[in-house]
């Protein structure tokens, strides 16, 4: 019986494989992220190669270009124009993406990591653990994510992949695990739960074979949600100066718009919108691969019974 149970649950997830790589959105979504991926880590290639000639030009937060006037639209040069101190701005934008992107993909993982084990593992196994567990959680909560990544920050001590690890820990700890929780326990009053029991199934095969795919489309959107409140909260952070030796894309807005009014030039338009597109289209691309996975794997989606 339970051969015949795990063959047809290794043929479910063989065919949730194939209906994500069908998937538009989960394509599109991770085709974005790879871009981002790129962007984040190619400026050291940038300044070794093309900008090999005139690092002073292109060189990140002081570089500048004399031969152009300031504020500029793009061209041949600038791709993306230059920022009222003549500062080249897809070699600022290069720049300061490493540490928005390296935030998003570790709220991501610590996040949906520790959301989905600690709400599945207490609606399993409930009893004084599950209690324990939810008190944990109903006390994090109280500690928002954003506060404790704002404090960590002007500590200074944490890199943004440890900030965002920390800020995904408190959000899984805290509303994800409940939610997630409450999916979980739904599950578990199912009864072919209790079938899987009676033919000897143990914890590890049940949670890994009924009851995560069911929670994974409410991980995708704990996961979602956490990555676009840290990606708001790090760009907060960074346009208020907060992270002083590091630069992001929201020293980039904050720049562009106290550097246009303090020397009196004309809005640097290119830069307003790189800082803000970037941080805006790296939280789409988490949107779409979560949106995408929810209609892929969701029983009620996807035609199959939970």
């Amino acid at each position: 019986m339970i051969t015949t149970t795990s063959s047809y649950e290794i043929a479910g997830w063989a065919d949730t494989r194939t209906r994500i790589r069908n998937s538009k959105m989960v394509v599109t979504g991770l085709l974005l992220l790879s871009l981002f991926a790129l962007l984040a880590f190619i400026h050291p290639v940038l300044q070794a190669t093309i900008w090999s000639d005139s690092q002073a030009v292109y060189r990140p937060v002081t570089g500048h270009d004399p031969l152009i006037s300031h504020p500029s639209g793009p061209s041949v040069d600038h791709l993306l124009g230059t920022d009222p101190l003549g500062r080249d701005v897809l070699s600022l934008m290069t720049y300061g993406l490493r540490p928005t992107f390296l935030v998003a993909v570790a709220v991501a993982l610590s996040a949906g990591t520790v959301a989905m084990i600690v709400g599945t593992s207490a609606a399993f196994f409930r009893g004084r653990y599950d209690r324990v567990m939810t008190h944990v959680a109903d006390a994090v909560v109280l500690l928002p994510p954003p506060l404790v990544f704002l404090i960590a920050s002007k500590r200074g001590l944490l890199g943004p992949f440890e900030l965002g690890l920390l800020y995904g820990l408190f959000a899984g700890l805290g509303s994800a695990a409940i939610v997630v929780r409450s999916r979980a326990l739904a599950i578990m009053a199912k009864p072919f739960i209790d079938a899987a029991r009676s033919v000897g199934g143990g914890p590890r095969w049940i949670i890994a074979h009924h009851v995560l795919p069911g929670v994974i489309p409410h991980v995708a959107v704990v996961v979602l949600a956490s990555v676009v409140g840290a990606l708001v909260t790090q760009g907060f952070v960074e346009y208020l100066g907060i992270f002083e030796y590091r630069y992001g894309l929201g020293n980039l807005v904050y720049n562009a718009i106290t550097y246009q009014r303090a020397l009196g030039t004309g809005v640097p338009w290119s830069a307003l919108m790189a800082g803000a597109l970037g941080i805006s289209l790296l939280a789409s691309a988490f949107y779409l691969i979560s949106s995408g996975l929810r209609q892929v794997i969701d029983p009620r989606r996807s035609g199959r019974r939970a």
